[in-house]
C-alpha cells in the first residue's frame, strides 16, 4: 500500500475518461479539466493502470467524464478495469443510461452515480442546458440499470429556488426510495461555470439538513473519512450533505487522486503541477509508473487548495 506525506493511503483513483459532454450545467467545474484534450487512454491503457494500482492497495476505480457514455468503447473500458477485481463505478448524466445499461452491467459495473437535481422537467432543462424530454430518458436508463443489478447513487447539487423546498427534497427522496438508491446533496461550489452564477443559486447545505429533519429524517452520524459528511435517513433512504471545499475538513481524509483522459495524474481536482504517466503505461512499464504515482504522492497538500489555473 502506498501513503503520502500524511500518512493518507492511496485506495481510490478517478478516470476521467473523456472531455465531451451533451449537457452544458449551469455550474459544471468539467472535473478540473480542460475541455478537448484530443488524446484519449484507451480502454487497454485503462485495464494495465488498474492492475499495478490495485497490486499496491488500490481497490476503488471511478469512471467519469465529460460524460463517459459518450465513449464508444466505455463498456470495455469499464470490463479492463473490473477484470482486476477492483470495485468500478461510474458518474453520468445518464441520458443514454438506456442505451449502455445491459452492456455495462455485463462488463462488471457495479454503481452508478447519476445527476438529477430536480424532477421537475423544465427546471432540469434549465440547469442541464438540455432540450424537454432528457429528463424522461434519464428516469428510464436508471430504472433500467437497476434491473439489471447495478445499484444507484442520485446526485443533486443544492440549488436555491431549484430544489430548496420541502416539495423538491421529498421528491427526490421519493425517487431514490422508489430505485433503493442513496441520494446525496452537494453544496455548489464557486468554481468552473459555477463562479458565474455562484451568488445567484448558492444555498447553503443547512437549508437542506433542516428540511430532511422537518420531513422525520434521522442523524445517522458522519463519514468522517470523506470530509465529515452528515448521513441521514428518510423514508428509507441513506441521504448524505456535502459541504463545498469551506468545510474546515474538506479533503483532510483523502485517499482519492485522479488521472486524466490524455494520461496525466493529478493529486486533486485542481491540482497543478501534474504528473504525466503517458510514458510509462504506453510502455506498460511498471516499474516507472510506480514511481511517478510515488512522486505525485509526495505532491499532496494537506487539505483542498484552489490552484489558479487547472
Amino acid at each position: 500500500m502506498l501513503f503520502d506525506r500524511y500518512g493518507r493511503p492511496f485506495l481510490k483513483l478517478r478516470y476521467v475518461v473523456n472531455d465531451e459532454c451533451n449537457y452544458n450545467c449551469v455550474f459544471c467545474h468539467f472535473e478540473g479539466q480542460t475541455r478537448r484534450q484530443g488524446v484519449y487512454l484507451t480502454a487497454e491503457d485503462y485495464g494495465f493502470v488498474s492492475t499495478v494500482f490495485k497490486s499496491v492497495g488500490v481497490t476503488d476505480f471511478k469512471i467519469t467524464g465529460g460524460e463517459p457514455l459518450l465513449r464508444r468503447d466505455i463498456d470495455l473500458v469499464v470490463a479492463n478495469i473490473a477484470k482486476t477485481g477492483g470495485v468500478v463505478t461510474l458518474t453520468t448524466n445518464g441520458f443514454l443510461l438506456e442505451k449502455w445499461a445491459g452492456r455495462l452491467s455485463a462488463a462488471g459495473l457495479r454503481r452508478v452515480n447519476v445527476s438529477i437535481h430536480t424532477v421537475d422537467p423544465e427546471k432540469y432543462s434549465k440547469i442541464t442546458g438540455t432540450p424537454p424530454g432528457f429528463l424522461r430518458a434519464v428516469l428510464r436508463g436508471l430504472y433500467e440499470i437497476k434491473t439489471r443489478g447495478v445499484s444507484v447513487k442520485i446526485n443533486a447539487v443544492v440549488l436555491r429556488d431549484i430544489n430548496t423546498d420541502r416539495r423538491s427534497v421529498k421528491e427526490l427522496v421519493k425517487l431514490a426510495a422508489s430505485l433503493d438508491a442513496s441520494l446525496q446533496f452537494i453544496e455548489l461550489m464557486p468554481t468552473g461555470q459555477g463562479v458565474q452564477i455562484f451568488n445567484q443559486l448558492y444555498e447553503p447545505i443547512e437549508t437542506v439538513a433542516k428540511i430532511i429533519t422537518e420531513l422525520g429524517g434521522r442523524p445517522l452520524g458522519l463519514r468522517r473519512e470523506l470530509h465529515n459528511r452528515p448521513i441521514y435517513t428518510l423514508g428509507g433512504v441513506a441521504i448524505e450533505l456535502i459541504k463545498n471545499y469551506n468545510n474546515p475538513a474538506f479533503c483532510s481524509g483523502c485517499t482519492t487522486m485522479r488521472l486524466t483522459s490524455d494520461g496525466k495524474l493529478k493529486t486533486c481536482i485542481y491540482a497543478e503541477p501534474r504528473v504525466d504517466l503517458m510514458p510509462y503505461i504506453k510502455a506498460r512499464d511498471v516499474e516507472g509508473l510506480l514511481y511517478a504515482v510515488k512522486t505525485a504522492l509526495a505532491q499532496r497538500e494537506p487539505r483542498f487548495k484552489l490552484y489558479s489555473s487547472s
